[in-house]
């Protein structure tokens, strides 16, 4: 049984970030205890408090700018 529950930590183990707080329009403070926070531009309503993947929600890339999701 321990084995199984760590087989499915494993799979399921994808980054997931909290919304932290609302910072403006379509702008957002996410967290994750291991990579650190994400200042997120996208038109998605997120919702505080819960847990989303970066690679779920379609982010706004500033205009000349370089963008890198890890």
């Amino acid at each position: 049984m321990k084995k199984l529950l760590i087989v499915l930590l494993f799979l399921t183990g994808c980054v997931k970030y909290q919304v932290v707080q609302k910072l403006d329009d379509n702008l957002y403070h996410m967290y994750n205890p291991k990579k650190g926070i994400e200042i997120v531009r996208t038109p998605n309503k997120l919702k505080t408090g819960k847990f989303y993947r970066l690679n779920q929600i379609d982010i706004i890339k500033p205009e000349n700018s370089y963008y890198e999701n890890n």
